[in-house]
């Protein structure tokens, strides 16, 4: 049995005693349709509430219009601040904040009716995440997700089968996890196995230090007026760089994985891309602190 196969089986069995009753179809390693839709949703809310640049390399399969709406959400990201509270990654957390959402008639677990509704809110491919979902975080990244998304679509159908569904959640679960322990190293500093206010602030500040770091930089370039803000003309102008800056990144990659040379990715050729990127995703790359 291989490593994955191990951490699902595990990853299921703990959610057997983890989630309510009805999530997960116990006694098999596959999880249930809700289980999954609700495991995404959660994807949904990691992504966006990390900073960092999750998935960046599908842009080697985003068109001219994705790349301008995924550059307006990464200038949106440089000049509001970040939302981190300095807390811990809770995967499971945003699960229960999904169903709770969700579960309109309280009994424990989604009906048919309630499940319809989160995967018409969860879209497909380049649609939009729907406002209640949305609405459950500080914030919502839809293109982080979509690169995500596009990433467990090995097959490129534009929808994710069960099995991809499956390993993008326990992709991103695995994430939270890494992501976790990464802030306890960093900031638990009574080595407790949590973080205390104290911890918590620091680690908020540290975000937030970074940020204006980044902010500053950006508005060292752009700040062509200097009055401390981005306005209108210098966004777009900031935005178009971003754009530039993708258009670079999709050239070097189609160079090194459209083998034909053909100008597009074939689901052949795509594949060991979007496999990189779900390495990357699994080992909590691309995320800023």
């Amino acid at each position: 049995m291989n490593r994955t196969s191990t951490h699902r089986r595990l990853l299921a069995a703990a959610l057997c005693f983890t989630l309510p009753l009805g999530l997960i179809a116990c006694g098999n390693d596959t999880p249930g349709e809700e289980a999954l839709y609700v495991g995404e949703a959660a994807a949904f809310l990691a992504s966006s509430e990390e900073g960092g640049d999750i998935g960046g390399d599908a842009v080697a399969d985003a068109d001219g219009t994705t790349l301008q709406s995924m550059a307006t959400e990464e200038v949106d990201a440089i000049t509001q601040e970040p939302t981190d509270t300095g807390g811990l990654c809770d995967f499971s957390a945003r699960r229960q904040a999904v169903l709770a959402k969700y579960d309109d008639d309280g009994d424990g677990t989604l009906g048919n009716a309630e499940l319809r509704e989160l995967k018409a809110d969860l879209g497909e491919r380049r649609e939009a995440i729907r406002p209640r979902l949305a609405q459950l975080g500080e914030r919502a990244r839809h293109w982080a997700f979509w690169r995500v998304r596009w990433a467990f679509d090995e097959d490129g159908s534009g929808t994710l089968s069960a099995e991809e569904r499956t390993a993008l959640v326990d992709a991103m679960e695995a994430r939270c996890e890494r992501l976790r322990s990464e802030r306890l190293e960093k900031f638990d500093a009574n080595d407790d196995g949590k973080l205390d206010e104290t911890e918590r602030q620091a680690a908020r500040e540290a975000v937030r230090a970074k940020w204006r770091a980044k902010r500053q930089e950006v508005l060292a370039t752009y700040d062509t007026n200097t009055n401390g803000v981005l306005d209108d003309g210098e966004r777009v102008a900031l935005r178009q760089a971003r754009v530039a800056a993708a258009q670079e990144r999709r050239e070097t990659l189609m160079a090194t994985y459209d083998t034909n040379s053909d100008g597009t990715l074939s689901t052949e050729e795509a594949l060991p891309l979007r496999k990189e990127i779900q390495r990357r995703i699994i080992e909590g790359r691309d995320a800023e602190e």
